[in-house]
């Protein structure tokens, strides 16, 4: 059996040496939502996950469990922000990097995303749908078939156009490799 969000969040803050108090000053989020999160009182959002895992230096999906590739990004096993809906595929050590891959869902309502960690890039590919992605001041659309590369350290957007897009999301972290569970 797979272990819980709580009990992933408690194990992987520990290992930091971060108390909650900590991680709620370098995350911005309340203590007392952390505490919930960990005891397995609550559920957590896309936004939540990425401020706790830039805050504790880690890759998104140190949080989160690994899906069987059938599982449909807006099914069971899925993460949820204001547009994405993301499950995770896999994670891999490539080169110097750790590249996490998600199967997601947007929908027309525009994500706004705050900035990972240092030198974490995103690439979007497109499987169904036309979406708008990227740097907030550099948005790009594309359709079925296109990607598109960009810093995940900026601020960031996410927004299907037209109706509901599918994409697959690689997650770029540097010097990754060494800090991922289950590689």
């Amino acid at each position: 059996m797979d272990e819980t969000l709580g009990a992933r969040l408690r194990r992987l803050r520990s290992e930091r040496g971060c108390s909650l108090s900590e991680l709620a000053r370098r995350s911005g989020i309340g203590k007392g939502t952390i505490s919930e999160l960990e005891n397995d009182r609550r559920g957590a959002r896309l936004d939540t996950l990425f401020a706790l895992t830039t805050a504790l230096e880690a890759p998104l999906g140190a949080l989160l469990p690994d899906a069987p590739p059938d599982i449909g990004a807006a099914g069971t096993g899925a993460v949820r922000g204001e547009s994405v809906a993301a499950v995770l595929l896999g994670r891999w050590p490539v080169g110097p990097q750790l590249v996490e891959v998600y199967r997601a869902v947007l929908d027309e309502t525009r994500q706004d995303s705050a900035p990972h960690a240092a030198g974490v890039e995103e690439t979007v590919t497109v499987v169904r749908g036309r979406v708008r992605v990227g740097p907030a001041d550099a948005e790009r659309e594309l359709g079925p078939g296109e990607s598109a590369r960009y810093p995940g350290d900026r601020p960031h957007r996410f927004r299907a156009l037209g109706g509901p897009a599918e994409v697959v999301l690689l997650m770029h972290y540097p010097g990754g490799g060494a800090e991922s569970p289950g590689v």
